[in-house]
């Protein structure tokens, strides 16, 4: 049983101390000015639960309203409705764990390793349909499957390559005449009005570093590398 202790003035009445010892304590004024103090077990008042120390409250503002709406047309409290809304967003912010990358060494490899894959006849149809759809044959495709799932880097198909490979020749050939353009500007002083030098010198720059990186795609997609 909780202990009540009523003070009237100099006289106190104390009733049995239970044998557990007192777990939370709340103290309330009534009207008349008495003080009660009581102890209780978990979450007990004279019959009544006390208050939830897990309650949050939120200041909805203008969104009440059509809050209390959507939680009444799905037949769900607004309290239910919180929590589920707060577990989803919860578990969106959970990161799951990065995907493991092999790391690529410069050093060559050739491909000597062999694997047996079984398909049935309608997935090997399907494989050559799509390989051939890409510019693959089915056993590059798998191969440019398994590289790109590895290593995170792109592979890119016969069309593509060819594509690539046309784009740096031209691109090659205007840095070229950039740089023949950047030399008579230099051997010609009066013409630098019309010119500025070192936004030629930038540009054939940009080419020159977009060849090369396209340079290294191409070398990456037919060369077999080494993964550590």
């Amino acid at each position: 049983m909780p202990v009540v202790v009523l003070h009237y003035g100099f006289i106190v009445f104390l009733l049995p101390m239970p044998v557990d010892p007192p777990v939370d304590r709340i103290r309330l004024r009534s009207v008349r000015g008495v003080d009660v103090s009581i102890w209780a077990g978990t979450g007990e008042l004279m019959g009544q639960r006390a208050k939830r120390t897990t309650t949050v409250t939120v200041d909805l503002g203008e969104l009440k309203g059509p809050w209390q709406a959507w939680c009444q047309v799905h037949g769900i409290t607004p309290s239910h409705a919180f929590r589920n809304a707060l577990r989803q967003a919860m578990d969106q912010r959970a990161t799951k764990a990065p995907v493991p990358r092999s790391r690529i060494s410069p050093k060559r490899e050739r491909a000597t390793a062999r694997i047996e894959l079984n398909l049935t006849t309608s997935e090997l149809a399907a494989l050559k349909k799509m390989a051939g759809h890409e510019g693959y044959v089915p056993t590059k495709w798998l191969v440019a499957m398994v590289r790109t799932k590895l290593t995170g880097q792109p592979q890119v198909g016969q069309p593509e390559l060819e594509t690539l490979a046309r784009s740096n020749q031209q691109l090659l050939a205007l840095g070229r005449n950039l740089n023949q353009i950047a030399k008579v500007l230099n051997t010609a002083p009066q013409n630098r009005a019309a010119f500025r030098v070192e936004v030629i010198t930038e540009l054939s720059r940009v080419i020159q570093a977009h060849t090369k990186k396209v340079s290294d795609v191409l070398r990456g997609t037919v060369e077999r590398w080494h993964l550590q």
